[in-house]
């Protein structure tokens, strides 16, 4: 006598079978994200013990993978060293966040005595999208100490905005980034707090940070002047799909620099050396942003 299967045994066969393949569809997905992860933990290991060998003249580095979350890469990025010209992208970051965009910034007679000419005249008026990019570009003393001139209180606020993002053992004492003396710098902080730094300002204002990898701008003040000047990154060509860049060099820093990039796998990375020499940044630089895509 043969069994009859009813409608409703069918469904549940059905649906058990369903059920089945999922997990087995489960397991091997996790089981592809397993060898994936630890791929990617090899490769790290190999990068970190590449770089470990590798000869960097930086006294500080730090590597951070933004993509996966991850520090690919750290040395003494906890300390606090003096960071030079970088303090600008606080600068830059504070005086945008203070300001309208149709808003006009003028160069006043204390601006103009701060290190360098950079052929700006008394009064001159900029929109300050121009003098922002400007000034990151060429690493501009004058336009820092202007932006900064346009805000109540701004080193406190630079201040406060650092801890606000996470920017742990930072101290800005000036906006320009400049030495105070030949023993005070006029900015300290972190490898680790400058690529929290940098991620934070290209995010917030990408049209003016992704400037930066200009190799040169020329800009028209309102006044009618035409200022042009190169990068102060001289290695811009040889850093593939690069998307941010800030030098910073005095006598106290030695040799600084920080980036965002993608890198080969199409991650977005990015990297600061502090303490390097003038020369010795870029080459720190290009050898590690090698060492990575290798």
């Amino acid at each position: 006598m043969k069994m009859k299967i009813s409608k409703e045994n069918y469904f549940l066969f059905f649906i058990l079978i369903i059920l089945a393949l999922e997990a087995i569809l489960f397991f091997i997905e996790n089981k592809k994200l397993d060898n994936l992860f630890n791929n990617e933990e090899t490769k790290i290991e190999k990068i970190q013990n590449i770089l470990t060998n590798a000869s960097i003249q930086a006294r500080a580095i730090s590597i951070y993978d933004q993509t996966q979350g991850v520090k690919i890469y750290a040395k003494n990025d906890d300390v606090s060293m003096p960071i030079a010209s970088l303090t600008k992208i606080m600068t830059i970051i504070l005086a945008l966040s203070k300001h309208e965009e149709s808003d006009v910034i003028f160069i006043s007679q204390n601006a103009l005595k701060q290190e360098s000419d950079y052929g700006f005249f008394v009064n001159e008026k900029f929109k300050i999208e121009d003098l922002a990019k400007f000034t990151l570009i060429g690493s501009v003393n004058d336009g820092a100490y202007a932006l900064a001139e346009s805000v109540n209180n701004f080193l406190e606020q630079m201040n406060l905005k650092a801890k606000k993002i996470g920017m742990e053992k930072t101290l800005f004492l000036n906006p320009t980034g400049l030495d105070i003396d030949e023993s005070h710098a006029g900015a300290s902080a972190t490898a680790e707090g400058m690529n929290i730094l940098a991620l934070y300002a290209f995010k917030g204002y990408p049209e003016i940070f992704s400037a930066t990898i200009l190799p040169e701008i020329k800009i028209k003040s309102l006044s009618g002047f035409e200022h042009n000047i190169k990068n102060t990154d001289v290695i811009l060509d040889k850093i593939p799909n690069i998307l941010f860049s800030k030098t910073g060099f005095t006598p106290l820093a030695g040799g600084n620099l920080t980036i965002i990039y993608k890198a080969k796998n199409g991650h977005i990375v990015a990297i600061t050396v502090l303490g390097s020499t003038e020369e010795g940044r870029f080459i720190d630089m290009e050898k590690m942003v090698n060492i990575l895509d290798n």
